[in-house]
C-alpha cells in the first residue's frame, strides 16, 4: 500500500526526529554518572585496601566477562567482595562464584538488598549525571556484592556506602 501525502509527511517527521535524537545523544557523549569511567581495577584496589586494613588475607579470583572476586579470610570469617555495577545481569553468576563462601547480598548507599537494587542504582546514576552536567563533581555511589561466611556475622566491612 502506498502512503498518502499526510502519511509521507508523518514518516519524514519521524525520520527527522530519530536522526536529531541520535545526533543529540552523540553530541552529549557517554553519561557522566561517575561510574562509566571507573575501571574495575580501581574498585579491586579499594576493596583490597579496605580489607587489608581490617587484617584480612586477600586473594583475587578472575573470571572471563565478570568482575574479579576479592576473597578475604580472617580466622573463621571468609568474604567474597566484588563490583556489582552489572546489576541483575550477573546475579546467578555472582551466586555461583560465591557458593563456597555464603549467600550474596548487595550493598548500596547504606542499605542491604537480597538482589541488586536496580531502581535505586538507576536513580543514583541519574542524580550523579545531572550534578556532573551542572559542573559539580559528586562521588558516585557504587553497588557492591558481598558474600560472607557464618563466622563473619552481619557486618558490612566498610562496603555499605562505597563512593568513587
Amino acid at each position: 500500500m502506498r502512503p498518502h501525502g499526510n502519511d509521507s509527511l508523518v514518516l519524514a517527521a519521524l525520520g527527522l526526529l530519530a536522526v536529531t535524537s541520535l545526533g543529540l545523544k552523540a553530541a552529549a557523549g557517554p553519561p557522566h554518572d561517575g561510574l562509566m569511567d571507573i575501571g574495575a581495577g580501581r574498585f579491586e584496589t579499594l576493596a583490597s585496601k579496605t580489607l587489608e586494613r581490617q587484617h584480612f588475607s586477600i586473594a583475587r579470583q578472575s573470571f572471563p566477562h565478570r568482575t574479579t572476586l576479592i576473597v578475604a579470610t580472617r580466622g573463621t570469617c571468609r568474604l567474597g567482595v566484588r563490583d556489582a555495577r552489572a546489576g541483575a545481569a550477573m546475579v546467578t553468576a555472582f551466586a555461583r562464584d560465591a557458593a563456597g563462601i555464603g549467600t550474596v547480598r548487595y550493598l548500596y548507599r547504606g542499605q542491604r538488598y537480597e538482589e541488586p537494587p536496580v531502581f535505586a542504582m538507576r536513580l543514583g546514576r541519574i542524580r550523579t549525571e545531572v550534578l556532573s552536567r551542572l559542573g559539580l563533581s559528586p562521588q558516585a555511589p557504587m553497588p557492591v556484592a558481598l558474600a560472607a561466611s557464618p563466622g563473619c556475622g552481619t557486618a558490612d566491612f566498610g562496603f555499605g556506602d562505597v563512593k568513587v
